[in-house]
C-alpha cells in the first residue's frame, strides 16, 4: 500500500541520517582525542569528549530508537514461554502428615485461591458427624465449606453410606438442613464396605486433595496441576452419574 510504503521509506532514511550522525560522532570524537593528545590538553577538557566516545560506543551497541520494539518482543515471548512451561509442568505434589495439617490446608486453598467448583468424596464408615466428633479439623472444614457454599460456590458432594442404615438416615437429613443451598448438591453411593477408603476434594482443575484414614490417624496430600486435576475429575464425574441423588 502507498501509506505503508511511505513510511517504510521514512524509516529507512531516519536510520540513515541516524547511522550518520554516529559516524559523525565518533570521528570527531577520535580527532578531539588524537589532538588532546598531541598538545597536551588537560583531562578536564578531555572529559566531554570521553563521554562522547562512549556515548557513541553504547549508541552502537544498543539502537535507542529500536529498543523500545525490542523490548516488546523481548516481554512477548517470554510471556509466551511461562505459558508453555505452566501447560508443560509436572503436578506438584505436598503432603500433610495429620488432621490439622491436611484439612487447614484444604479450607486455606478453598477460601484464598479462589475456587469457583468443589466436587468432594467422603468415603468412611461413620457420617461425617461422627468423624467431626474425633477430628475437629475436619468439623472446620466441613462448616466452612457450608459456608462457602452459601456464599455462590458450587459444591458437589459424594456420601458412601455403604449398607449403614444409620448413614442412610445421616444422609437423608443433611440434605433437609441443606435444602436451602441451591448450589450445594448431595448424591449416594452404595457400597458395601468395613474400612475407610480414600477421600478427596477437587477444586475447579487445579488441585487435588487426597485424605487417607487409618483407625484415628488422618494424613493426605495435595497434588496441584490440570492433568492430575482431570484425572480425578474423570474419576468423580463417573461415579457422580451413577450414584443416587438424595432428595
Amino acid at each position: 500500500m502507498p501509506g505503508s510504503r511511505s513510511v517504510e521509506e521514512s524509516e529507512r532514511q531516519i536510520a540513515s541520517w541516524d547511522d550518520r550522525v554516529v559516524a559523525g560522532m565518533c570521528i570527531v570524537a577520535c580527532g578531539a582525542s588524537a589532538v588532546a593528545g598531541v598538545f597536551g590538553v588537560s583531562l578536564a577538557w578531555q572529559m566531554p569528549f570521553l563521554f562522547l566516545a562512549i556515548y557513541v560506543i553504547m549508541r552502537a551497541l544498543v539502537p535507542l530508537r529500536k529498543s523500545k520494539d525490542e523490548l516488546a518482543r523481548m516481554r512477548d515471548e517470554l510471556r509466551s514461554l511461562r505459558e508453555s512451561v505452566d501447560r508443560s509442568a509436572p503436578s506438584r505434589i505436598e503432603h500433610y502428615p495429620n488432621a490439622a495439617a491436611f484439612y487447614g490446608a484444604a479450607t486455606a486453598y478453598l477460601l484464598q485461591r479462589g475456587v469457583r467448583n468443589l466436587d468432594t468424596w467422603y468415603v468412611r464408615t461413620g457420617t461425617p458427624d461422627d468423624f467431626s466428633q474425633s477430628t475437629q479439623e475436619f468439623a472446620d472444614y466441613f462448616r466452612r465449606v457450608l459456608d462457602w457454599a452459601r456464599a455462590g460456590g458450587s459444591v458437589r458432594r459424594l456420601f458412601c453410606s455403604g449398607s449403614s442404615a444409620e448413614f442412610a438416615d445421616w444422609t437423608a437429613r443433611h440434605r433437609a438442613e441443606t435444602r436451602d443451598l441451591t448450589r450445594y448438591e448431595i448424591r449416594d453411593v452404595r457400597w458395601s464396605i468395613r474400612a475407610d477408603l480414600l477421600s478427596m476434594a477437587i477444586m475447579d482443575d487445579r488441585a487435588v486433595f487426597l485424605a487417607f484414614t487409618v483407625g484415628a490417624r488422618v494424613s493426605g496430600m495435595r497434588l496441584e496441576g490440570p492433568e492430575a486435576a482431570k484425572y480425578f475429575k474423570e474419576y468423580f464425574d463417573r461415579h457422580w452419574e451413577n450414584a443416587d441423588v438424595v432428595r
